[in-house]
């Protein structure tokens, strides 16, 4: 006669092991980054950024913060500057050292309709074009 198989824990779900399993890791599909090519290739493909994220060089110097004005704003507010003296007006060029205000960088949003000479480190092509068609100059540094 044939031993019969054991029926203990038969209809039992967690099999005398409680609703965490015997611990470790079986019970979550791996520790870690483990299955990523089988059972949890959902998340690598989701994720991609935490798996296989930037390499190379960081730089840890601090950059340069680079605060901005648009010569529409510029061009808007410039008798309001020369009101507080922080601009000049040289016959008809209003004159503006954008340095001695912190902005560093004009960039060429709006219109201008006066004639402006700009000191200022940076200038987009735009809006330097702008002030020369309005009969204005800047000047790098």
């Amino acid at each position: 006669m044939a031993k019969k198989k054991s029926r203990k824990m038969r209809g039992s779900n967690t099999y005398g092991h409680g609703r965490k399993g015997r611990r470790g890791a079986g019970r979550k599909g791996g520790r870690g980054f483990a299955g990523l090519g089988k059972h949890h290739k959902s998340f690598a493909i989701k994720h991609p950024e935490f798996l296989w994220g930037n390499r190379g060089f960081t730089s840890h110097t601090p950059k340069e913060d680079i605060t901005t004005i648009n010569v529409g704003l510029l061009n808007e507010n410039i008798e309001e500057l020369v009101a507080r003296g922080v601009a000049k007006l040289d016959g008809d060029i209003y004159e503006v050292n954008l340095g001695a205000l912190g902005i560093k960088k004009l960039l060429g949003k709006g219109k201008v309709t006066k004639r402006l000479r700009v000191k200022v480190k940076y200038v987009s092509s735009n809006a330097q074009a702008k002030i020369e068609e309005a009969g204005g100059e800047v000047i790098h540094g």
